[in-house]
Formats: C-alpha cells, sequence, structure tokens
C-alpha cells in the first residue's frame, strides 16, 4: 500500500502545482483584463467629461464677449458657479482689470494682468476666440493664491483692433474633484493631466505638477530611455492608450513595478492634452491571489483527506478479500 501511496500523492502534488501556476496565471490575466476595460472606460469618460465644460465655458465667454457689460459678468458667474468658476475678469488692451465679478462680491479693479500668457496670445489673436491655458497661480478675486485653469477670449473692435481680454479661471481643485478624482478605480490608482509634450498640468501628488515626465525619472534604470520613447509616443496620439508598464514607484525608493496605464485626449482650443490614470497592478490582484490561494489550500485538505480515506478503505477491502479467499482455499466456514 505505501507505494501506491506514494505515488498518488506525488501526483497529486504536481496536479496541484499545474493546477496553481495555471489557474493563477489565468485568473490574473483575466483580472488585469477587467481591470484595464474598467480603467480605460473611466478616463475616456472623464476626459470627454472635462473637453465639454472646456469648450462649454469657452463658448459662452465667446458669446458674451460681444458686449461684456456688468450685468452679463454678474450672470455669467450665478450660472456657472455651480460648476466651480468663482469669477469672470475683463481687462483692457493694456491688460488693467476693469471690470469683475465675482462670488465674494469685491471686484478688485485696477490690477495689470499684461504679463499673463493668456493676455499675450490675446493681444496676438487675429479673430475673437477662446482658449484654454496650462494652470498658473491665481493673483486676485476667490481663487488668489491657488491654481487655476485660465480659460481666456481676445476682444476685438470692428476693424480687427485689440481691445482687452476676458478670462476665467477654472479652479484646479474644483476640476480634480469633480472630474479627475472620479476616474480613480482603487484608492491607489494615481491621476495625471499630461500636454502633449509631455508637461504634467495636474497629478495628485503635487511634487510632479509642472514637471515634464521625462524629469521625474530621477534614477537611471533599465529601460528607461524605452520607457520614456513610448510614453512621449503615446502622449504625442490624437487617440487613446492603454498600456502595461513596468516603472519606478515614486513612494517605495524607485522600485520597478508593474503599472496599467489608460489615457485618453482632451482636444480644446487647439490643443492637445491628455488625461491618465496609472494604478499598480500589485495592489489590484493581491486580494484575488489572498482568495485564489485559500481556495487552493482548500482543496489540497478536502483532495488529501478524500485520497487518504480511499486508501484505507481499500486497504481494508483488500484485506477482507485476502482473509475471504484464505479461507475458500483451507475450507474453513467461519
Amino acid at each position: 500500500m505505501k507505494n501506491p501511496f506514494i505515488i498518488s500523492g506525488l501526483f497529486f502534488l504536481f496536479s496541484i502545482a499545474f493546477l496553481f501556476v495555471f489557474f493563477n496565471k489565468t485568473s490574473r490575466d483575466l483580472l488585469v483584463e477587467q481591470i484595464q476595460h474598467r480603467q480605460q472606460v473611466s478616463v475616456r469618460a472623464g476626459s470627454k467629461s472635462i473637453e465639454t465644460l472646456l469648450d462649454s465655458i469657452g463658448k459662452s465667454l465667446l458669446i458674451m464677449s460681444g458686449d461684456p457689460n456688468q450685468e452679463r459678468l454678474n450672470y455669467f458667474v450665478k450660472t456657472w458657479s455651480s460648476m466651480g468658476i468663482l469669477g469672470v475678469t475683463l481687462t483692457d488692451k493694456s491688460g488693467r482689470v476693469v471690470r469683475a465679478s465675482n462670488t465674494i462680491d469685491i471686484p478688485d479693479l485696477g490690477q495689470n494682468l499684461s504679463d499673463r500668457d493668456y493676455f499675450k496670445w490675446a493681444r496676438e489673436s487675429k479673430v475673437s476666440e477662446f482658449k484654454a491655458f496650462e494652470p498658473i497661480i491665481s493673483r486676485r478675486g476667490p481663487s488668489k493664491g491657488t491654481y487655476i485653469i485660465p480659460v481666456a477670449v481676445s476682444l476685438l473692435s470692428i476693424d480687427k483692433k485689440f481691445n482687452g481680454v476676458l478670462v476665467i479661471g477654472i479652479p484646479l481643485s474644483d476640476l480634480s474633484r469633480d472630474y479627475l478624482n472620479n476616474m480613480k478605480i482603487s484608492d491607489s490608482s494615481k491621476i495625471y493631466l499630461v500636454t502633449n509634450t509631455g508637461k504634467i498640468v495636474y497629478s495628485d501628488q503635487p511634487e510632479l505638477a509642472g514637471k515634464n515626465f521625462k524629469d521625474i525619472f530621477e534614477t537611471d534604470f533599465l529601460g528607461k530611455n524605452k520607457i520614456i520613447e513610448i510614453l512621449m509616443s503615446e502622449l504625442e496620439k490624437n487617440g487613446e492608450s492603454k498600456l502595461g508598464l513596468s516603472v519606478p514607484n515614486f513612494q517605495n525608493d524607485f522600485i520597478l513595478e508593474p503599472y496599467l496605464i489608460s489615457a485618453a485626449p482632451i482636444q480644446v482650443s487647439g490643443q492637445l492634452w491628455k488625461v491618465a490614470v496609472v494604478t499598480p497592478e500589485t495592489s489590484l490582484i493581491a486580494f484575488t491571489y489572498k482568495i485564489f490561494n485559500s481556495q487552493i489550500l482548500a482543496v489540497f485538505i478536502i483532495a488529501t483527506l478524500l485520497i487518504t480515506l480511499t486508501l484505507r478503505i481499500a486497504k481494508d477491502t483488500g484485506y477482507q478479500e485476502a482473509v475471504k479467499t484464505e479461507h475458500e482455499i483451507h475450507n474453513i466456514n467461519s
């Protein structure tokens, strides 16, 4: 009985090992595929929402720019305040604030904004149009001292002469709260808003904001140049991106870890930004591995008990058959 038991035991152990490796890999691949799909759907919906928001605000500014009187400025703020818009500002052609409306009813007039990129752009603009700009720190109104995304419209006279700029600032904190953070599929997910040149417009790691993603890889590692090449290639595309890459974990001594990366474009006022959700693969599959390992252990215990019981019954049955055979050979009736 020992040899069959050993053979059966070894066969069983090898079978369990095979099943563990096979089903572990299969379950991991299926889980990764499902998570990547969910993440892609989330980032796609989020990018469209942000794109629609910026486009709607820009078009509303464009309509109001025809006659930006105080009453219309007040109505604009009242209408858009529920979407996080705290104020709207009108400058003259020198960049001086001549009219404003905000949620705290403090106009704060007279400030010079001619050094702002949106004013420089508006001054050179040849047609009345709107444009969204990279985040800056607000100098005035209820958003003062915080990061905002400016959306500006150039004001032109009938003969195309520059008369000033109409600008609003979307607080980045409100944008992240109402739009960006909702794209996360787990607490470990990270959100990035990046330009097609690689500049990080927003990150829930504040120290990365304003940097080019190529510069955040402070240490060298195997495959660094290839990863940068892949990411830059994806940023320059107009379409969506879905990747699985091993990149340094900035919060864990830059150890290489696998990540699931999903990105979708935001196209507004002639610019290409991308919003990306990055989720560490290990944190997502850890719970599944625990459940799967528990199931494998349970199967192992049950199968071991079943084999032991089967061998015991076979041994007892064999003993009884042997006794019966001996009795028949020796004509023993009892």
